[in-house]
């Protein structure tokens, strides 16, 4: 790989510190509080730099959320890599999500904003095809697993989009459920005490429905839940020094 030129490094040490003044204004108060001004004075220089790193605000809230979801499929990739059975390593990635929530949790809000249409519309295409690549990425990654189930024959179906169909079901359950556990203060109300393990059983519930083997078993999947964990936070921490150093 080629190594960059001071000025490169110059510039994208520059870009990521925008990003990093950036992140909490976001998380805190949403693209509103984002202020050019008070990057411009963090970094002391003029606001037309921080322009001439990101157009407009909603280009800087699709930069983050570029930078959630390549942190979402790291998490991804390393679940899926663990010892296991597939039906465990695709546990493992619904744990990955929940990890990520919980030590990312600025990532997640700030991933929400660029959901809006009115944010969206704003950016440039060619960062929209990079979140696009990323989000595909951790699909893939799932649907690998799916398809290992099926190879090794955990898994049969006949259905002609039935990867794809069980990916997006599991996304939905996983990734929805997270965001409502986030942002709807009425799940107490619907009965709701601990989201976490309302989504983590109606996902076993999908996977039971479609026959994937072995069926659930609660005892050996909380031994499996709490070595998964143990271990994805050990890597993260081991990461985190790393990328330090």
């Amino acid at each position: 790989m080629q190594s960059l030129t001071p000025k490169q490094q110059q510039i994208r040490q520059r870009e990521s510190r925008i990003l990093d003044l950036a992140r909490p204004m976001i998380a805190s108060g949403g693209i509103s509080v984002l202020s050019m001004d008070a990057i411009a004075a963090e970094l002391k220089t003029a606001k037309g730099t921080v322009y001439n790193h990101f157009p407009n605000k909603e280009e800087i809230v699709l930069a983050l959320a570029i930078q959630a979801v390549e942190c979402r499929l790291s998490l991804f990739n390393r679940a899926a890599s663990l010892d296991g059975s597939p039906r465990q390593r695709v546990a493992a990635i619904g744990i990955a999500c929940e990890l990520f929530v919980d030590r990312f949790n600025e990532l997640f809000r700030i991933e929400q904003i660029i959901r809006h249409d009115a944010v969206w519309d704003k950016t440039s295409p060619k960062r929209q095809a990079l979140l696009r690549d990323c989000e595909s990425r951790c699909m893939h990654t799932v649907a690998t697993v799916v398809r290992d189930a099926m190879a090794c024959g955990d898994l049969q179906t006949q259905q002609t989009h039935a990867v794809e169909d069980i990916v997006f079901g599991l996304w939905s359950l996983v990734y929805g459920g997270l965001m409502l556990e986030l942002t709807s203060p009425s799940l107490a109300d619907l009965g709701i005490e601990n989201a976490r393990r309302a989504i983590r059983r109606n996902c076993n519930g999908l996977l039971d429905g479609l026959q994937w083997q072995p069926l659930h078993d609660p005892k050996p999947y909380e031994r499996w839940i709490k070595k998964v964990r143990t271990n994805l936070n050990q890597w993260l921490d081991k990461e985190h020094k790393l990328g330090e150093s």
